[in-house]
């Protein structure tokens, strides 16, 4: 009881430290929160002094801003007119009359409400009738109009411009998204808002609107993030893919990994398990450039890189940005694999509040059929029968174990079915506030998202809780500071058995054992003490690892006033991570037949019979608690100057950044505990007890400057120069530059494509060439490491000393990995953005990739060199993204995209040992090549033996190896390399979007090109079971005409995926299958207003559905490995409620 108690005070100071931590982020946020006002009251009436001589339009817009707090939003169409000359001089004069001057003998009217000036282009040319007519304005002649405006989801839009055509007569929709107008009886109000189509509505004989506005998916004046900053989309230099908030939250696939699946051109997203907490994508931004492991791209999320891209809840998110070409330069030694950009949403004018909820229900896509009883009996007694072996099962026994008239003696066990249930679920709660106080914004949210596993039994599960808070808080009109919060606590608890002892044995034991006795108990084991079904629960203990992390940035922007166009920017970010695992393993119980006891019926089958139990796994009770905690700490302080000269304008971008990480780790053992009630380390025994402890640092600075310029936004150039400093490397080598140029030019603009190509609305080419980095490996690889060893015993007392031993040679030249990048591409939008097609074509070389000298220093030789900057891999393809985009009627819109890309690498170096054939040489292929022979075949009869080169002892039913090199033998020089084994080339993604009145629907459809895996394992055979297609229609003497390889144990024919790899066992993994389905239904305003809610949309979803093709289907293509935890579907139901 005391040790009890120990551990319990211990525990609880240990979860109070870190809940003090919590709670005292949380009191100052919200202290922030609650007390800091700042700002100046807006006025109208607000005087303005201004000189401009011969300057553009814009220029002058671009002056006002910068020196008065009005916001100018501009159609496309005025845009156009924005580089007339004009020149303006004021002095102390009210906004309107500088209005008036500066847009006097134009075709530009404009409309000022509040702070907000919306300029549109007038089609009625200006008359001095028409000026008198808009003055007088008879009061007897109007009306007032009243209506709310929404987007396709039914979501109220605020500050939406409602402009009477023709006029200045207009006003905004406030915080609901209503509005009140007075207009002529026959007027037509204009409604438009940035990011969605503008529309023109008549108003004659009706009084009340309800208006929704589309989104503009293809606007050019979408900001877009590069990377230390943003750009609008017509102005992007480089090769950049972005996705909104919205299109991932509609993705209930769990995490934000999985749901960029096919929305983002350039990325391929593999999920390599469905297993709660383990389902984590892995992403390859443009194939592969290197050798390893070392292929996932950098992600920075709110500025702050290498967060994770699982924990942040998806309707946190504003957009997404992928960074795929030499724009990716800006993050230096970081972005050699590409660059994910996570934007999260930002307090909005107004006050508003969003609850979210699905519940989803989950099951295998596809899980792998094995052999049954009758199946498996006939397969071993046919493989026996032909080796002319003793049968291990009768015809009796076949017989039985395929009727199921004797299930104690011969069972019928499917293992998979009793592993998994057939429907298991998952849970996302989300809320949300967001708005403003005297210029103060805010946006807050709670997170909660609870995943069950698919077994039979109640077991794995994965928790996550997140928080997230920002805070923008101007403090005068040239000082704002932000506070960034986000804060994680998830729980992964798994069983002790590891999943592919649990997943992958269910498909090896044996369908003739059982795994529940016909009464109930657990049948025996299967292997090791483990029976699968059994040990999916915790009876034989838990590993439960819990994860609490903190994220905190704090932020300042400086705006001079006497400094026009300069800014000064600055933040630090200090994050922590704690992350504590606790593997409690214990006995478990497992039933074994006493046959002696049997009790039979009159056909001589039993009925009943005793069961003795026996303990499995361990003999007493072990327990390991491991503690690892992560620091980052990282601040940088930037400038941005930007100057607009009439035709020419420019901006100036320079930094400086120092991130420090540390990471500690402790961990300790024991056993021998007396009961399992008690799990703490002080109730275990004192003999056997281990503990250990590591910690690892890293540090680096950075330089990064960035130089944009543009000629009448028609030629778009960028520079990028960014200098690294790794702590991995020499002092005297440890910094590398890494420079990059970006052109476009935007040939729409010209004269003669408006005059002659005027169907394509918007044409942009652009190029780039750069170069990134890596610093891969451990810190410290240019200096001898050692390490401290169990010990030695010296002297008389048999002392035991430390032992150290030097454990790894020093590599005093190791340096970056340079990646050398170049892209060509084109942006495009014809028939008034009916359709959109842009392309890209990359080329990619890296150089100086760690590998090991296996030519000049041979693994024979028994010596062990450190890796050295030796190999070089090329890589090169393509993508193509295009849309087509249509308002069909004022009620119904479609929107169709597809994207597809391509790419192929190379390796070009790696110090390559000679091979005795040249087709064998790696060098030259693709990463992951396979060393295998080649199956072209099943030998029938024994003459086709006899007629072609053959394996010794080939026997009819064998697979035929081709002899590649034509000398007459299957040797080793006949194996080939099989390509396109590490990562589909192909990835593609469709999309549909068909809305109609308050309904909406989104298809989506994902595939992948050829890709081949061999994934079958274990020793199957006598003692392991077969799978289903392995197990039916095989050669033999009667039917030999099948192209299945005859019947086999383990590794004892030439052909066995054990004995030699063959392509016979590898699969294409190729496939199309509809990922997302989304149909969602908005309430009418009429009913959710009478409850005080701004809209109520009700969305089922389905993910994962169906395969609409693969080359293979006997398992999931995507996971790639019928051993594995399958892909899940899920199918939810849920709302989200806007107050």
């Amino acid at each position: 009881m005391e040790n009890k108690i120990r551990f319990n005070q211990r525990a609880f100071k240990k979860c109070d430290k870190t809940l003090k931590i919590m709670k005292i982020s949380f009191l100052m946020l919200f202290l922030c929160f609650f007390t800091i006002t700042a700002g100046n009251v807006f006025s109208q009436q607000k005087e303005l002094s201004l000189e401009l001589n011969n300057v553009t339009l814009k220029k002058a817009i671009s002056e006002i801003e910068k020196t008065s707090d009005y916001v100018f939003l501009i159609t496309d169409e005025a845009r156009r007119e924005l580089n007339r000359k004009i020149s303006v001089r004021a002095k102390k004069e009210s906004i309107q009359t500088i209005l008036k001057s500066i847009f006097n003998d134009t075709n530009l009217d404009y409309t000022t409400i509040e702070r907000q000036i919306s300029v549109y282009k007038n089609h009625k040319p200006k008359t001095e009738e028409s000026e008198k007519v808009a003055k007088i304005e008879p009061e007897q002649q109007k009306r007032t109009i009243t209506g709310i405006v929404v987007d396709a989801t039914g979501v109220p839009i605020i500050g939406a411009n409602i402009i009477e055509a023709g006029t200045t007569n207009g006003t905004v929709t406030d915080v609901d998204g209503k509005f009140s107008l007075s207009v002529d009886n026959n007027a037509t109000i204009r409604i438009s808002y940035i990011g969605y189509l503008e529309q023109n509505i008549g108003t004659a004989g009706q009084n009340s609107f309800i208006i929704t506005l589309l989104e503009d998916v293809q606007t050019l004046q979408e900001v877009v993030a590069i990377g230390y900053g943003t750009q609008r989309k017509e102005n992007l230099v480089g090769a950049v893919s972005a996705v909104s908030g919205e299109e991932i939250q509609a993705v209930h696939s769990g995490d934000v990994t999985n749901a960029v699946s096919g929305r983002l051109p350039g990325a391929i997203v593999m999920q390599p398990s469905g297993e709660p907490g383990r389902n984590e994508a892995k992403i390859l931004v443009r194939g592969r450039t290197t050798l390893g492991d070392n292929t996932g791209p950098l992600v920075v999320i709110d500025g702050i890189p290498d967060r994770s891209l699982y924990e942040i809840d998806p309707n946190d998110i504003e957009s997404i940005s992928l960074l795929k070409d030499a724009s990716a330069a800006i993050y230096g030694s970081q972005a050699a694999n590409g660059v994910i950009l996570v934007t999260t949403k930002s307090g909005s004018e107004g006050n508003w509040m969003s609850y979210r909820f699905y519940q989803g229900f989950k099951t295998p896509t596809v899980l792998p059929k094995v052999a049954n009883a009758g199946e498996y009996a006939q397969y071993i007694s046919d493989y026996q029968d032909y080796e002319g072996l003793a049968r291990l099962y009768s015809d009796k026994d076949v017989e039985l174990y395929k009727n199921g008239k004797d299930p104690w003696e011969h069972p019928q066990t499917d293992w998979m079915s009793d592993l998994v249930r057939k429907w298991t679920t998952e849970s996302n709660h989300h809320l949300s506030l967001s708005g403003s106080h005297n210029k103060m914004r805010y946006y807050a949210s709670l997170g909660f998202r609870n995943d069950q596993a698919m077994y039979a039994q109640e077991s794995t599960n994965y928790k996550q809780y997140n928080l997230r808070l920002k805070l923008d808080i101007p403090v005068t009109d040239w000082l704002e500071t932000s506070v960034y919060y986000g804060g994680f606590m998830t729980t992964r608890k798994y069983p002790t058995t590891s999943t592919y002892q649990l997943v992958g044995w269910a498909t090896m034991a044996l369908p003739t054992q059982p795994s529940f006795w016909p009464t109930g108990e657990p049948g025996p084991d299967f292997e090791g003490g483990v029976n699968p079904v059994v040990n999916t629960s915790f009876d034989a203990g838990y590993d439960q690892q819990d994860n609490y992390k903190n994220e905190v940035t704090f932020r300042g922007t400086f705006k001079p006033k006497k400094i026009k166009g300069f800014t000064l920017n600055g933040f630090y970010t200090f994050d922590v991570n704690n992350q504590n695992r606790k593997l409690f393993r214990k006995p478990w119980t497992l039933y074994y037949p006493d046959w002696d006891s049997a009790v039979r019926n009159s056909e001589g089958y039993i009925t009943s019979m005793e069961l003795t139990p026996r303990k499995r796994g361990l003999e007493n009770p072990e327990l390991t608690e491991a503690n690892f905690r992560y620091l980052k700490k990282m601040y940088n302080i930037n400038a941005t100057y930007e100057k607009d000269l009439g035709d020419h304008a420019f901006s100036i971008f320079g930094a400086f950044e120092e991130l420090k990480e540390n990471i500690y780790g402790f961990d300790a053992y024991r056993k021998y505990f007396i009961s399992d009630l008690v799990q703490t380390l002080d109730a275990g025994g004192e003999k056997d007890k281990t503990n250990s402890g590591q910690m690892s640092i890293y540090a680096r600075q950075s330089w990064i400057g960035r130089l944009n310029y543009n000629f009448r936004e028609k030629y778009l150039l960028e520079f990028i120069l960014r200098r690294d400093g790794s702590l991995k490397f020499p002092p005297n080598s440890r910094w590398g530059n890494f420079p990059a140029v970006l052109f476009a030019w935007r040939a729409s603009e010209e004269d003669f494509w408006k005059n002659n190509l005027s169907v394509i609305d918007y044409f942009k080419l652009r190029t780039s060439y750069g170069q990134m980095g890596m610093d891969p490996g451990d810190p410290f690889q240019y200096i001898n490491k050692y390490s401290l060893g169990t010990g030695m015993t010296f002297g008389s007392n048999k002392d035991v000393v430390t032992k150290i031993y030097q454990s790894v040679i020093a590599n005093p030249k190791i340096t970056w990995e340079k990646q050398t990048t170049f892209n060509f591409g084109f942006d495009s939008q014809f028939l008034n953005q009916m359709f959109h097609l842009n392309t890209e074509f990359f080329y990619n070389k890296r150089s100086d990739i760690l590998a090991a000298r296996d030519a000049s220093v041979p693994a024979y030789t028994g010596l062990a060199l450190p890796l050295e900057n030796i190999a070089i891999v090329d890589n090169r393809g393509f993508e193509i993204d295009a849309g087509f985009h249509k308002k069909i009627t004022s009620d119904l819109s479609l929107d169709l995209t597809g994207n597809v890309s391509w790419n192929k690498n190379k390796i070009v170096f790696m110090d390559e040992p000679e091979r005795a054939v040249p087709w064998q040489r790696l060098t030259g292929h693709p990463y992951g090549a396979q060393l295998v022979y080649k199956a072209i075949g099943i030998f029938k009869t024994q003459a086709e033996i006899d007629a072609y080169p053959h394996w010794s002892g080939a026997k009819p039913g064998d697979v035929i190896f081709e002899d590649v090199s034509k000398d007459g033998k299957i040797n080793a020089d006949d194996r080939i390399l099989l390509d396109k084994t590490d990562a589909p080339q192909v990835f593609y993604g469709m999309i549909l979007d068909l809305t109609y009145k308050n309904w909406a629907l989104s298809l989506q459809g994902q595939g992948q090109g050829t890709y081949y895996k061999s994934p079958i394992e274990g020793n199957r055979g006598i003692g392991q079971n077969v799978y289903k297609w392995m197990a039916t229609d095989y050669w033999t003497p009667e039917n030999s005409n099948s192209n299945k390889a005859r019947p086999f144990h383990r590794a004892d024919q030439y052909w066995s995926y054990i004995s030699n790899a063959n392509t016979y066992w590898y699969d294409n993994m190729a496939y199309f299958r509809l990922k997302n389905v989304v149909v969602s239904y908005n309430l009418p305003k009429e009913l959710t207003s009478k409850a005080g809610l701004a809209n109520v949309n009700i969305f089922a979803s389905g993910y994962n559905l169906f395969l609409i093709y693969s080359k293979q289907r006997n398992y999931d293509p995507e996971v790639g490995n019928p051993q594995y935890y399958p892909a899940m579907r899920t199918v939810s139901l849920g709302v989200k409620v806007n107050f």
